[in-house]
């Protein structure tokens, strides 16, 4: 499946999306288009086929941590270069290979009984729960939270910033959940509408 959608995505970037759009000088991940959507799907398969595993790491690999490291390291390099020399910027396609890196050793790392010790502490279950709750209305809203009017107090405005995206993404889950108590039948929950995770 991984295949099906590398190569989608590829056929997808060479001859859908010219690169004009793709790699612009604010790169592949900074564009308006929608080819992102195709191998989006791929990393959204993974996270699936991962989470079905239900893999336990015993105690955390420091291979993991380096691959995660150089992954991290490898992706970024590739964008800045491509941001600065345009004869790279047609290639910025192979960012998606360090990303799957990140992706996965992420994962792994987390899944770590270091990460899982402290998933058990209340406050940070609570914290990593929250925020995980608010992935989907964070994405959809966090572009209308950006500005630049507190980047004269770097790196804190990124805090901020944060703290507001989390803030609305609540707003907009808990008004989404009124209007979905609204159109059934059943007698309004006040405390699922307002339910923090």
């Amino acid at each position: 499946m991984f295949g099906l959608v590398a190569c989608i995505s590829l056929i997808a970037y060479i001859f859908c999306f010219p690169y004009k759009y793709e790699t612009s000088s604010l790169g592949l991940y900074g564009t308006t288009t929608y080819f992102r959507w195709i191998p989006y799907f791929g990393f959204m398969l993974l996270g699936a086929i991962l989470g079905t595993k239900n893999v336990e790491i015993k105690k955390l690999k420091y291979k993991n941590v380096v691959l995660f490291a150089v992954s991290f390291l490898m992706f970024y390099a590739i964008q800045l270069l491509a941001k600065h020399y345009r004869p790279i910027a047609p290639i910025q396609i192979v960012t998606l290979i360090p990303l799957i890196g990140i992706v996965y050793y992420l994962y792994k790392i987390c899944n770590s009984s270091l990460f899982s010790r402290l998933y058990q502490n209340k406050i940070a279950h609570a914290v990593i729960m929250t925020i995980a709750g608010l992935c989907l209305e964070s994405y959809l809203i966090q572009e209308y939270c950006f500005t630049s009017a507190w980047n004269s107090i770097f790196p804190l405005n990124v805090l901020f910033i944060y703290v507001i995206i989390l803030l609305v993404s609540y707003i907009v889950r808990c008004i989404a959940r009124l209007f979905s108590q609204i159109f059934r039948e059943k007698e309004f929950e006040w405390k699922a509408i307002i339910k923090i995770y």
